[in-house]
């Protein structure tokens, strides 16, 4: 059986290199939604272009645009008969979180936790404006911080209804942030 993690938290909050090392030293496959969609920008598909105004913006791309990008990986995955799976900046709103529980209840995925980074502002502002990305100046950085306030937190209390969410202090340094996640998804490091 596919198992999946997701990973939540504020843009910045860690959430990439958290997952990135999971993956490494556990064997997850890291699915991260936003270099997904940076790559179809990139190549210029059908999906980059619709995209690529709303990241330019600062905004989520929309609901629609995304669960299609998400359902297409499940199904194509959920062929293989075991793994597991973190999903890095998905879902990022209530509608998101209602499909993702469908398609994985359709294909017989479970879900196993819901990792939330919780990470200051100061902080955030902070580690985006080292990181140098276009996306990243700091009207943009504030704009992206006010959307996910709005449309992403909900998801908490969301998951939390569900015994799913386990919440870590992501200002710390990143190997003691990642040994809490090892030790509260049950992987010794």
């Amino acid at each position: 059986m596919l198992n999946v993690i997701i990973f939540l938290g504020s843009p910045g909050s860690g959430k990439g290199t958290q997952a990135a090392k999971l993956s490494n030293a556990f064997n997850y496959k890291h699915i991260s939604i936003g270099d997904m969609l940076r790559n179809n920008v990139e190549r210029k598909t059908e999906l980059g272009l619709k995209a690529s105004g709303f990241i330019d913006s600062g905004a989520l791309v929309p609901d629609d645009l995304i669960i299609q990008v998400v359902g297409k990986f499940f199904e194509d995955s959920a062929s293989s008969s075991d793994g597991k799976i973190i999903l890095d900046g998905f879902p990022r709103t209530e509608p998101q979180a209602l499909a993702l529980e469908k398609i994985i209840n359709n294909l017989g995925i479970a879900l196993t936790s819901v990792i939330y980074l919780n990470v200051t502002d100061d902080e955030v502002i902070s580690r985006l404006s080292e990181r140098g990305r276009e996306d990243d100046s700091p009207e943009l950085v504030l704009n992206r911080l006010n959307v996910y306030r709005n449309q992403t937190e909900p998801l908490l209390k969301y998951y939390s209804q569900k015994n799913l969410l386990k919440e870590i202090d992501g200002n710390r340094f990143p190997d003691l942030v990642f040994a809490e996640i090892t030790e509260l998804i049950g992987v010794e490091a």
